[in-house]
């Protein structure tokens, strides 16, 4: 749950710091931050990057 929280603060938070490109379909590999695969998640609905559903995406880098 603190991860959920943590995670929904910083994408609140990143959509103010990037300006990200929904036509640009990126992977967890190539995205800078945590806060930046929230806002592609979120914002664009990129749902590749939360394979398992739980709301965290790219668990590689949002641990």
């Amino acid at each position: 749950m603190k991860k959920i929280l943590l995670g929904i603060v910083v994408a609140i938070f990143a959509i103010s710091a990037y300006g990200v490109d929904c036509s640009v379909r990126k992977t967890c590999k190539q995205m800078s931050s945590c806060a930046e695969a929230y806002e592609y998640l979120n914002k664009c609905g990129h749902t590749r990057l939360d394979r398992d559903r739980d709301g965290v995406p790219c668990e590689s880098i949002c641990r």
